[in-house]
């Protein structure tokens, strides 16, 4: 119960908070799928992707040359008690130049859902299509 309790506060804190970070001007990604965990297979990755690069393309944004501004949809999973939970980011990561002049890798975007897992393809496909739908409301309003 406590679990369930728990991961109810995750997910509603993570599905509706909104990000600190601006996607204004953003008009070249670079889309990577990693999956770290045995609860999903690599077969998603090519799937994912495709999601992924149709919902970027549709807001406008090139996927089609490699860019050194990647947007990544990473997995990972857990387990609380018996019961697998899997954990989904989808990150902005880009090379910068600071005031002072010092090149360094930052993350300006991020977003996530944690879930415990149920029916492995509809609980993915659901927290994949939220995160890429926040990500596109943002990017929409950041760019009117």
């Amino acid at each position: 119960m406590i679990r369930t309790i728990l991961l109810i506060f995750l997910f509603t804190t993570f599905a509706y908070a909104k990000t600190p970070f601006t996607l204004t001007g953003i008009k070249e990604l670079y889309p990577v799928v990693e999956i770290h965990t045995d609860y999903v297979s690599q077969t998603y990755v090519a799937v994912i992707k495709k999601e992924l690069t149709q919902k970027i393309e549709a807001l406008g944004i090139n996927t089609k040359n490699f860019s050194d501004r990647s947007v990544a949809v990473l997995i990972s999973g857990l387990s609380i008690g018996d019961e697998p939970v899997v954990h989904i980011k989808l990150l902005i990561g880009e090379n910068i130049k600071r005031e002072d002049g010092v090149e360094t890798f930052a993350m300006t975007y991020a977003n996530e859902d944690i879930f415990e897992v149920f029916k492995l393809d509809e609980d993915l496909n659901q927290s994949i299509d939220n995160l890429l739908e926040q990500f596109a409301e943002q990017y929409t309003e950041d760019n009117e």
